[in-house]
């Protein structure tokens, strides 16, 4: 088949979308379908010297700067726009497949789609937007929600085959679609990218945030709403022999920069964003990892950062209920509390500190979440139900 992908981000981006997505395109080609790429030139930022391979092709958006609704709507609007354009250039294709979010991205490959007589997949990793309502960005009567919702709902309608990552999203996104539609919606879940565990430490990073000095906590990924990290202070507090390093950037970051500061807390540090290398040795070297939701209304969330932590042998401290803590329960390497529960995820620190898991659990584990979260197999099954539409 000749397949478009539509994304918001791609490689060299790290964003989790970004990562995804590139293990998705790699998998589809290797197993013999000619994929094509369209995503936005925000992915090159700081990339100059970044040559993409001929089927990666990006479109121009607005640059959204400060992350506020009014700004991520320019942003989202223009990337719409400049995706359908773009895509005309490409020629004809069997399947368009769009992930969100953002979500607009799916009303432009509604339009590709119907223009190329394509199947359309609709690849579902937040539902928008009802995760705007959960983490208060905006309301269900507001212009945002009420658009959002009429573009969500001829996404589901126009779209031959629906994908999401856990049985919550599942469950939910069936009962958004009307009855006959509900058939068309398959899991193809998140998880841990097996190209990640082939690299080495880099002891550059190890000597640049002294990883060899713990006790170590880290968190690694967006610091953004629906992240909740205002919870990392309290656990700073309790646990001052404790160093928590955090490393990404987002929408809250400058924010809790300087509630940090104002709290005189010198155990947390904010180090900066991280390549793929710079990572796994950060997971490779910390006592835990923090994997945080802002609060139980994401019960249906899966961070991919859990698996990444657990593929290099880490325990999580989770902060979520819901799939997230079944999925951790069944790995077995962590403690999970609500996000809500401070008590409880005091108390989590505390048991993974002060006993910590064998070397023998750990690699246990982290085999474990390889052989059954891979995204690599996760991908043959997309592959399967697209040549079956």
């Amino acid at each position: 088949m000749r397949i478009l992908v539509l994304t918001d981000s791609y490689y060299p981006g790290r964003t989790a979308c970004a990562i995804r997505m590139k293990v998705m395109v790699e998998k589809l080609r290797e197993l013999g379908d000619e994929v094509h790429v369209l995503a936005s030139d925000t992915s090159l930022e700081g990339k100059t010297d970044y040559v993409a391979p001929d089927y990666v092709h990006f479109f121009p958006v607005v640059m959204m700067g400060k992350k506020t609704v009014i700004n991520r709507l320019k942003n989202n609007l223009s990337g719409s726009s400049g995706a359908v354009k773009a895509a005309r250039k490409l020629g004809a294709f069997d399947v368009v497949i769009v992930t969100s979010p953002p979500l607009l991205m799916a009303s432009a490959a509604m339009k590709i789609a119907r223009t190329k007589n394509a199947r359309l997949v609709f690849d579902v990793r937040d539902i928008w937007p009802d995760v705007g309502y959960e983490i208060g960005s905006f309301t269900e009567s507001s212009i945002y929600g009420r658009v959002f919702a009429c573009v969500a709902s001829r996404a589901y309608k126009e779209a031959d085959l629906i994908t999401t990552v856990s049985d919550g999203k599942a469950k939910r996104i069936k009962e958004l679609v009307s009855g006959s539609n509900a058939g068309k919606v398959q899991i193809v879940a998140n998880g841990l990218d097996l190209d990640f565990l082939s690299q080495e430490c880099d002891s550059l990073t190890i000597e640049r945030f002294h990883l060899d000095r713990g006790p170590l906590c880290v968190y690694v990924g967006n610091i953004g709403l629906a992240q909740g990290l205002e919870t990392v202070f309290l656990l700073a507090e309790h646990r001052p022999d404790v160093r928590f390093l955090l490393f990404g950037d987002g929408a809250s970051k400058e924010k809790l920069e300087k509630e940090a500061h104002l709290l005189h807390l010198s155990n947390v540090s904010f180090c900066g964003q991280l390549d793929s290398r710079g990572v796994y040795t950060v997971l490779q070297n910390a006592d835990l990892s923090y994997v945080p939701l802002v609060n139980s209304n994401l019960s249906d969330s899966i961070p991919t950062k859990m698996f990444e932590a657990i593929g290099c042998g880490c325990p999580v401290l989770l902060a979520a209920v819901g799939d997230s803590v079944q999925v951790l329960n069944d790995i077995g390497l962590g403690v999970s509390a609500a996000p809500e529960d401070i008590a409880g995820l005091k108390n989590g620190i505390d048991r993974l500190i002060g006993a910590p898991y064998k070397v023998i659990d750990r690699s246990n584990a982290a085999k474990y979440v390889a052989e059954k979260y891979s995204r690599q197999a996760e991908i043959e099954r997309l592959s399967m139900l697209i040549h079956g539409l």
